[in-house]
């Protein structure tokens, strides 16, 4: 056991896709602010990073699974039905105690090695990890989640001392698959310092990125590796004979970005092609378009409406973002669903020319304010499960979820 004066918080961080890490890293930025005098707070890539060669192996595979979600229709459904052949609760001991017991083993040995008081995860696999840890070597140790998607699936584990949900739906989603009532805290979404610090005009992020004043500019991403709809779209749009700005983003797809920059400078007078690779400082390129088209990744759209961004959904891949794409667009109005090309350049020159749907539209963004920070409230719950005294926040305001 330790010897040291403060609790050990653990922030863990997994990449498959990047909605795991820019969460985690809002969380660790709140902890860090709110109680960095009174917790010792530790960012831990714990798969990246491992001297354990399965571990980074194991998450290459789970990047490769997520270009997997985007580019095979279906793929997603097949698995999650899988995941319910032996029940979820079972089949996910079978899979990661079972054929994934060396990873497994590797991970809850590092955990070990670390001694935490209290892990954070938002990921399920090393979630479950730390849960076997727990219970095998440290049941003092506090496991606290939040769910980075908008709803809960059944391969989140039930056995932790606190659920962060970030919407109704996902609490719902909770409850049926066992979480205790009394573990799950619905919170505001976590925002991260790249947006709730991105205050500038949309004017200002412009001229930033090169944008033209005088046009209506389309920003175009399907994950950070741009295995979607990301090229039919620009393409798409590409033929509008309307006064455009297009910017894709290709993110990791070197070859994307490639292809894209070959088009540049051979477009129509009335297009400007801006294609970008991967963005550090994405939501600032977001608020300074007039409208994201995405496939239903949870964290890049939070980030787009945030910035006030309206957006169009072109492709969900998995129950996850068919849940995504429930709440911001059949739920919260922030936009429109539409699948075809042609037909999202139709809607695009539709609203270049209207600007009272895209009043409509920004009104409705408006629930997303991002100076509600539920990364705060988080940090506040953590430290009180950890016997610290809660600060109140001056001039934050208060949560829509929890009034």
């Amino acid at each position: 056991m330790s010897d040291r004066k403060k609790p050990l918080v653990i922030v863990d961080y997994v990449e498959a896709g990047m909605g795991h890490i820019v969460t985690a890293q809002a969380i660790s930025d709140a902890l860090r602010e709110k109680y960095g005098e009174e917790l010792e707070i530790k960012d831990n890539y714990s798969l990246r990073d491992s001297d354990d060669p399965c571990l980074p192996k194991y998450e290459r595979f789970l990047v490769q699974q997520v270009k997997l979600h985007s580019q095979l229709h279906g793929y997603s459904r097949f698995q999650m039905m899988c995941m319910h052949i032996a029940g979820v609760k079972n089949s996910l001991r079978i899979v990661h105690s079972g054929y994934y017991h060396k990873q497994t083993t590797a991970l809850v040995e590092q955990f070990r090695k670390l001694d935490p008081d209290m892990m954070v995860f938002t990921h399920y696999f090393t979630l479950y990890a730390g849960i076997v840890y727990r219970n095998k070597y440290k049941p003092s140790c506090k496991i606290v989640l939040y769910c980075p998607d908008n709803n809960v699936h059944g391969w989140w584990d039930n056995r932790v001392d606190r659920l962060y949900t970030n919407n109704p739906l996902a609490t719902e989603d909770a409850l049926k698959n066992k979480f205790p009532r009394e573990n799950i805290c619905e919170v505001f979404y976590p925002t991260r310092k790249a947006v709730s610090e991105s205050n500038e005009s949309p004017e200002f992020y412009r001229r930033k990125f090169g944008i033209p004043e005088d046009k209506f500019a389309v920003v175009i991403a399907d994950g950070v590796y741009a295995k979607a709809k990301t090229e039919k779209v620009t393409m798409a749009l590409l033929e509008s004979d309307l006064p455009l700005t297009i910017c894709p983003i290709a993110g990791k797809n070197e070859e994307l970005y490639n292809k894209l920059m070959a088009l540049k400078d051979s477009t129509k007078p009335n297009i400007t092609l801006l294609p970008f690779g991967f963005v550090e400082d994405a939501p600032q390129l977001y608020g300074a378009c007039d409208l994201f088209v995405t496939k239903a990744g949870p964290n890049a759209i939070l980030d787009s409406v945030m910035m006030g961004t309206p957006i169009i959904v072109d492709y969900y891949g998995s129950p996850i973002e068919k849940a995504t794409k429930k709440l911001f667009i059949d739920h919260k109005k922030c936009g429109y669903y539409i699948k075809d090309a042609k037909d999202i350049r139709k809607k695009v020159e539709e609203l270049a020319a209207d600007g009272e749907q895209m009043t409509a539209l920004r009104e409705n963004l408006k629930f997303f304010d991002k100076r509600i920070n539920g990364a705060h409230l988080i940090a506040d719950d953590i430290a009180k499960l950890l016997g610290v005294e809660v600060k109140e926040d001056e001039g934050e305001l208060t949560s829509p979820l929890n009034p």
